[in-house]
């Protein structure tokens, strides 16, 4: 299996495939030092997914969400 497949998938989806295919897996939680994004905590998805060992190494994050000052320049520059 590529591994590789993860990335950009929810957290949960990723679990449950490799769970029915008996893989074991590590999670790793990042988080985003950005001040233009905001994260939405209610959703986690697979940023980086690697096969060491035969373990999965799963780095995950939190959903991002632009700020309100990011929303505003994206809207003035579609007025432009």
């Amino acid at each position: 299996m590529d591994i590789r497949i993860f990335i950009g998938m929810p957290l949960r989806y990723a679990k449950s495939v490799l769970q029915d295919k008996n893989v074991p897996y590590v999670i790793k939680h990042t988080v985003s030092r950005s001040h233009f994004f905001q994260c939405d905590t209610s959703e986690i998805y697979i940023i980086r997914a690697q096969m060491r060992e035969n373990v999965a190494h799963l780095l995950v994050n939190y959903t991002l969400q632009k700020s309100d000052s990011v929303k505003q320049i994206l809207q003035v520059g579609e007025k432009v």
